[in-house]
């Protein structure tokens, strides 16, 4: 999948919501009676959308990516909301994130256009605050900061990894 087209981000977005919905929130890892380790792919999405593509239509997509996600898991937009979080951001990180020489004007997120080490550093950014922004919005008050910080710091590192092996098979260039 190149991921320019528009079929090949059709297929991706249900791909990545059938994973997200039917096998990752099946797996919730925990002690003392609380979850603290969750997987999140549906960022991924944003991801490896074509890094040209207008804002609005990155937080139309990632909208319709988290509200997706929030039917099934009876969220009432807790995804639909860090999903359009993380739509929204991808332009900031995308500008720190910048090579000197600026992006190829068709460049996408795959290893033809940018390194490897861009890659991960990206994909980090868009998951944590993803995460952050999720777990922020699932508790709904400061006042549990620290089930906010440890469900991040636990989710971040084991869903940047089952993404980057995603990445593999999605897009094995990189």
């Amino acid at each position: 999948m190149r991921g320019v087209d528009p079929i090949s981000n059709i297929i991706r977005f249900f791909l990545l919501v059938f994973l997200q919905v039917f096998i990752f929130r099946q797996v919730n890892l925990g002690w003392g009676g609380a979850d603290y380790v969750f997987v999140l792919v549906a960022p991924l999405f944003v991801a490896l959308l074509p890094l040209r593509t207008p804002r609005p239509m990155v937080v139309i997509f990632a909208f319709l990516l988290g509200i997706s996600v929030d039917f099934f898991y009876e969220t009432l937009g807790v995804h639909a909301a860090a999903a359009t979080f993380t739509g929204y951001i991808r332009q900031f990180v995308l500008a720190i994130l910048a090579p000197k020489d600026g992006y190829k004007v068709k460049a996408s997120p795959d290893g033809k256009d940018l390194s490897r080490t861009w890659w991960i550093q990206y994909l980090g950014f868009i998951i944590t605050a993803y995460a952050v922004f999720y777990f922020s919005m699932e508790a709904f008050s400061p006042v549990f900061w620290k089930q906010i910080l440890l469900k991040s710091l636990f989710t971040i590192p084991i869903s940047w990894m089952l993404c980057g092996i995603l990445v593999s098979f999605l897009r094995p260039r990189i």
